[in-house]
């Protein structure tokens, strides 16, 4: 195993990486490629040490950081090897490599899954108009695409299901949770996604990434859509942890 797949192995143990929103194009090429299923090894190579070097300067440090909350009570050595190659400046060592590799494999996963939720919608709409699947999808893509998680707004959205759920309800969480830098990220996000697919389903889900965010958030099409699929969501985690939670009250017979 070389040092990178051992780098790498660690990084998705540990969940240390490059944070979705500051790959840049080299990045999301090879990510591109991952999910492409490409196989030249010099195009891949070339994309991984780019997108290294883009990154690695600006955060490494960062990255120190993370491993240096990680290392407390774990004893692998790869971690004391990855914490020492904090320090090199080269973009080429294989911890560098490895968190764009690591980056872009998760990035591919999200660009796989895209698609297909894209060919189902097409078929979908094809067959009988699929208005809320439209919204169902935009949401659940520009949830993935960001990286968003229920935790991210576990107050706001704890407020509106216990508000129940009205159109005023939705319109507060859509404000209290909709800022303009996230907004225009999440259109920014879907445009990039939407680019290298054709059909019905991108074409529409490529307008909406193309409209101007509207000034309020509860009028935003996609934003509103992100933020109740992370309230499905946050609702799934829900049910799942109370069927699997032990009664606690009962005493053993």
């Amino acid at each position: 195993m070389s040092d990178v797949e051992r780098f790498t192995m660690l990084l998705g143990r540990i969940g240390v990486g490059l944070p979705r929103g500051v790959l840049g194009s080299d990045a999301r090429a090879l990510a591109r490629s991952v999910a492409d299923g490409e196989r030249d090894g010099v195009t891949i190579d070339r994309l991984r040490r780019a997108a290294a070097a883009e990154h690695w300067p600006q955060l490494r440090l960062a990255i120190g950081a993370g491993l240096d909350r990680v290392a407390g009570g774990d004893e692998d050595p790869t971690l004391a090897d990855a914490r020492a190659l904090v320090d090199q400046e080269d973009s080429a060592n294989p911890l560098a490599l490895a968190l764009v590799d690591d980056a872009a494999g998760l990035l591919a996963a999200v660009m796989v899954r895209t698609d297909e939720r894209l060919a189902v919608l097409d078929r979908r709409l094809a067959a009988e108009g699929g208005g809320e699947e439209l919204t169902r999808t935009v949401g659940d893509i520009v949830v993935d695409l960001l990286d968003l998680d229920p935790e991210d707004y576990e107050d706001e959205i704890a407020d509106y299901l216990r508000s129940g759920q009205s159109d005023a309800s939705r319109a507060n969480l859509a404000r209290a949770t909709g800022d303009d830098e996230i907004r225009m990220w999440a259109r920014e996000e879907l445009a990039d996604a939407m680019a290298p697919n054709s059909g019905h389903a991108a074409s529409a889900l490529g307008r909406l990434a193309a409209s101007a965010p509207a000034e309020d958030p509860a009028e935003d099409p996609v934003w509103t859509a992100a933020i109740l699929a992370l309230v499905d969501e946050a609702i799934e985690i829900a049910t799942v942890n109370q069927v699997l939670e032990p009664d606690l009250g009962s005493e053993p017979q």
